[in-house]
């Protein structure tokens, strides 16, 4: 992460491991990079578990679950795996994983998926907190 770079056109923070919160996340960056544009996303504290190799699937399993619990059926919904499959092969999307996080909870930073690289806030905000970059917080 260069700060020299022209800061992607939308900084999306992914802080929760909820489905609700992950979905979202990243279908509005694939959406984006689709539409051309430049996506960002940092994962944080309990969102860092997407990232985390096995992590999406545990969060699509549990998503699924609670689905069939309410009498609903997942339809037209892409997999987790998938969605970021599309955003890491896109081009547009870079995908990061907070330090701070790793070393407070204690995640094996082997753990984390291939070619996301381990940042800072401060160098993700550094990118981001001057006003060029959309944020959207999950």
């Amino acid at each position: 992460m260069s700060s020299t770079e022209k800061p992607a056109d939308i900084a999306i923070i992914v802080r929760s491991d909820r489905p609700e919160s992950v979905y979202p996340a990243f279908i509005l960056a694939t959406t984006a990079s689709t539409m051309g544009m430049k996506v960002e996303m940092f994962f944080t504290f309990w969102g860092l578990k997407a990232i985390v190799k096995g992590g999406a699937e545990e969060i699509e399993k549990s998503f699924y679950e609670e689905l069939r619990a309410r009498g609903m059926e997942p339809k037209g919904l892409p997999r987790l795996q998938d969605l970021i499959s599309i955003a890491r092969s896109s081009g547009n999307v870079r995908i990061y994983a907070c330090s701070t996080t790793i070393e407070a909870m204690g995640i094996s930073r082997d753990s984390i998926l291939e070619g996301c690289p381990i940042v800072g806030a401060a160098s993700f905000l550094a990118r981001h907190g001057g006003g060029g970059s959309k944020i959207l917080v999950f």
